[in-house]
Order: C-alpha cells, then structure tokens, then sequence
C-alpha cells in the first residue's frame, strides 16, 4: 500500500517537476526573433543571414550569454512577402512576446512589420532594408544598412563621372526598387544628366524582353539596373540574347552566387555599388576572427549578407547588456550606439535609426566580384 502511495504521489509531482523545470530552462533563456526569406525567391539571402545570426548566438552563448541568460532565435519565414512579414512579426509580438526581432534583409517586409513593431514596443532591426521610408518608420525601427539615399546617390554621382549623360532605368516595383530609382533620377537629373525612360516591372515578373527592347528604342547610353539577384540575372542574359550591347548597371543586391550562376557570360562587366561596409579582404582582426570562424562552422566563406547578420545580433547584445532585457530599455541603448565596431564597419545610429556607411563601387569580371578600378 506504501508503495502504492508513493507511486502515486510521483505519478502527481511529475508534470510539475517537468512544468517548474521548463520554467527555470525558460527563465535561462533570452527569446529573440528574426523574420527572413527562408523560402522562396530570395531564401538565399534567407538562408546566408540565417548563417550569421547562428554564429554569432554561438558565440555569444559559448561565452555565459547576456547578464547569465543564453539567447534563443525564434525564426519565422517570411518568403520576401510583405503580408507574411506582418503575420510573422505580430507572431513574434504578441505569442512570443520577443522584445527585439532581427529583420527582414527586404525593404517592402520590413516595412510592413514595422508599424506592429512600433505598435508593440518591439525593436526591429533589419540588417540589410535600404528603402528611404525606413528613415520615418517610428522610434523602434533601427537597421544597419545605409538607406538608398546613398546608394542612388553613389551610382548618380558614378555615372555622370563614366561620362553617361541619358540613363534608362529598369526597376522592380516595390519599396526599395522605387526608392532606388527616385534617388537616382532625381540626383542624375540635378548633375545634368537625363533619364530618358523608367519602367517598373511587377517583383513576380520573369521575361523582361519588352521593357529592354523600350529602353534600347529610347537610346540611352547605359542601362540602370534596379533588381534582386534572380530577375536582374534574368534581365541582363534577355538583354544580351536581343542584342542589347549597353553597359548595365547595377544594385549591391545583387551580389549573390546565384546571380553569377544565372547570368552566366551575362554577367560580365555589370558594375554596382557595395554599401555594406564589409571588406573580407580586411586585415583587422575583427574581420579575420569572423571569416575564420565561420568557415571552420559551415566550410565556406561569408559574404556580406551573413557579415550584416551576424553584426545584428552583436548589437542587440550590446543593446541588451547596456538597456535591459525588455523591448523600451533595449530601444534606449541601441539609440544610443555611437562607434560600435562590427565586421561591417563602424556602426553609428542617427537621430532615425539610420547608419551611415561608405559606398563601394564594384564590377563583375572574370565571373568574380571585384573591387572596381577606373
């Protein structure tokens, strides 16, 4: 009958020792999200950043974590999809109630998390977003990636110096390719330059052989190209097929393996601003310290969308261990951040959340990309 009792007793004390157990395990742990493109067309970007934040949580906890509790990643796929960019932050909000969330590396995405980031006093950090509506998005909205205002001005600016004075335009019609293109226009157009003509193709769009055969009848004297990887490899190897000789140029956002993989011969001779901040050729120890590390984890080098990432999460713990654990204190810390050395550079936030970094000028030549050299 003891026996029995006791049994008994275990049976009863045993989801509760389960239950204060997970309790403590949770109370351990810091819960933080990230909303990437794990699917879709731009799941590369999703699945390079993703590399990064792991590293650099890796880190991080392999070192007692922040203030004695280890940081946990809640992921959730957003597919480059504005509408499941929304659906995930307010997930990550309102159920998982995480006080700072990493993302989305696109513009349209992060602005449509934003305003229920703003609403729940969740900070949202998006490592790649450039999009210039960005700047206003509200006192919780922070990234490390220069807004297109310096991209489009750098490739005004680098135009109009190759002694281009007619730039057609080919963009994507969302955020960040109409944010690109304005800034453009709008500085090429200021130094004496025109832009004969400026078409927008749907983001879903896969033949663009129509708008490049309008833009060659418009007779510029080279091509803007304002893309992601797979429609702008897509639009150079149509624009080659028809005979369309003109120089392109193009976007940091194409600095991807598979746009050299899609564009193949295509690709030769594109040149595009970098405005990441981030040298792998660098002899800082910060740097080699970074590329070493995360060879030795997956095999093979980083790019600067995994250095981007990964320079996130550094300083969310920065904010952390300066703020506090929930969403108000890590806001007022990170506003704060002046100088904050990451792999991507020096990282400097304004009065609007926005860093300021230099742009570099890049080209594609012998199937590599390269730094370029006038």
């Amino acid at each position: 009958m003891r026996n029995s009792k006791f049994k008994a007793v275990a049976i009863f004390l045993m989801p509760l020792l389960f239950l204060v157990t997970g309790c403590a395990r949770e109370a351990q742990e810091l819960k933080i999200g990230a909303i990437l493109p794990l699917t879709g067309d731009a799941a590369s970007w999703g699945e390079r950043g993703k590399k990064g934040i792991d590293l650099a949580i890796k880190e991080i906890n392999e070192r007692g974590g922040i203030k004695g509790r280890k940081l946990r990643v809640i992921y959730e796929d957003t597919q480059a999809s504005p509408k499941l960019g929304a659906a995930a932050m307010k997930k990550l909000a309102t159920i998982d109630k995480v006080p700072v969330v990493i993302g989305d590396i696109v513009s349209a995405t992060t602005l449509a998390a934003a305003p229920i980031a703003e609403k729940n006093k969740v900070v949202l950090l998006s490592p790649t977003a450039s999009a210039p509506a960005i700047t206003q998005a509200g006192d919780f909205i922070f990234r490390i990636w220069p807004s297109d205002l310096a991209e489009g001005t750098a490739m005004a600016k680098f135009a109009w110096e190759q002694g281009f004075r007619n730039v057609g335009v080919l963009y994507i019609q969302n955020d960040y390719g109409v944010g690109l293109k304005d800034v453009f226009s709008k500085k090429f157009s200021q130094l004496g330059g025109s832009v004969p003509m400026a078409l927008g193709y749907k983001p879903d769009e896969t033949d663009f052989r129509s708008y490049l055969t309008k833009l060659k009848r418009a007779g510029p004297e080279a091509i803007y190209l304002i893309s992601y990887y797979k429609d702008g490899a897509l639009a150079v190897k149509q624009a080659r097929e028809l005979g369309v000789e003109l120089q392109f140029l193009g976007t940091t956002a194409i600095e991807d393996p598979k746009f050299l993989e899609l564009a193949g011969q295509a690709a030769e001779g594109l040149i595009y601003p970098l405005a990441s901040g981030y040298d792998p050729k660098s002899e800082e120890e910060i740097v080699q310290k970074f590329k070493a590390n995360f060879k030795k984890l997956y095999g093979e080098e980083p790019g600067f969308v995994e250095a981007q990432c990964y320079d996130a999460v550094k300083v969310v713990a920065h904010s952390i261990r300066e703020g506090g654990f929930t969403g108000p204190e890590i806001q007022k810390a990170m506003a704060k951040i002046e100088g904050f050395k990451g792999v991507t550079g020096v990282i400097t936030f304004n009065e609007n959340g926005d860093v300021i970094k230099p742009v570099t000028m890049k080209v594609i030549k012998g199937g590599k990309f390269q730094v370029y050299q006038r």
